[in-house]
């Protein structure tokens, strides 16, 4: 079934017409690049059929537009569903921030949704990071973490339960886990241990990260430890594969 027609928003109807002499084709990427910019992302944008119709142009020129813009990593293309706003990559570096602390660093407003939190018996290879015995009680927080209320990744973690039995009950959906441990258990976290590997999303994470089944994600392992040298939380948390890269500092031996 084709999908319902879907009009630019918000655009007036004379940026459609390029300048005389100005080829059509760079008009249009023009045009494109500005209406992605300006729009959400994630958002759904019209399909080349009805960009054909507007800029009165060959859906071949429309779609040599969108390849150039998926090129730049601007949209993205979803085969069924149609092309999408796709805002630049974030990029995670070695420096330890929190979520929270590092959406505010780049303008955005950190946000969550479907929170998960319980207490549970630690499984083995849980408590094996944490320096706890199988079975100990560790409370475990899940959460969709998102920027500007775009979903980026779902977050996964543990916490020894007897060092911080009241923390779920101080612990909100939209609030900052780390600064919750500052300002009521009078935690600081100072260094982590962290490995990255590439995973592909299930059907079921996709949905919650709103992409595609199956897409490619960072999984991100963190150890965090306190200003005294104990480990304070260890976790799992998937980053969506089109959102983010990894920046990392690199040196040569001062050996031969």
């Amino acid at each position: 079934m084709p999908r319902p027609r879907h009009e630019p928003r918000n655009v007036a109807p004379e940026v459609f017409t390029a300048d005389e002499g100005q080829p059509k084709g760079k008009h249009i990427k023009d045009v494109l690049t500005a209406l992605v910019l300006e729009s959400r992302d994630g958002e759904l944008l019209p399909s080349e059929r009805v960009l054909a119709e507007r800029f009165a142009a060959a859906r071949m020129t429309v779609r040599n537009a969108m390849v150039e813009l998926e090129s730049q990593g601007l949209v993205r293309r979803v085969a069924g569903r149609g092309t999408f706003v796709q805002h630049p990559a974030l990029v995670r570096s070695e420096i330890f921030h929190s979520f929270s602390e590092d959406m505010r660093m780049r303008g955005m407003e950190p946000g969550a949704k479907s929170y998960r939190s319980r207490t549970r018996p630690a499984p083995r290879d849980v408590a094996a990071h944490l320096g706890l015995a199988p079975g100990d009680p560790i409370h475990s927080i899940e959460r969709v973490r998102t920027a500007d209320g775009v979903p980026m990744a779902l977050e996964r973690t543990n916490l020894p339960a007897e060092r911080f039995p009241t923390l779920l009950t101080e612990m909100g959906r939209d609030d900052s886990l780390y600064e919750v441990l500052g300002t009521v258990f009078g935690v600081r976290l100072q260094t982590a241990e962290q490995t990255v590997s590439i995973a592909r999303l299930s059907p079921a994470e996709a949905k919650r990260l709103q992409v595609p089944d199956y897409d490619p994600a960072l999984l991100v392992e963190r150890t965090a430890v306190d200003t005294m040298g104990n480990v304070v939380e260890f976790g799992r948390s998937l980053y969506r594969g089109d959102r983010y890269a990894i920046r990392m500092h690199v040196s040569r031996s001062s050996t031969r």
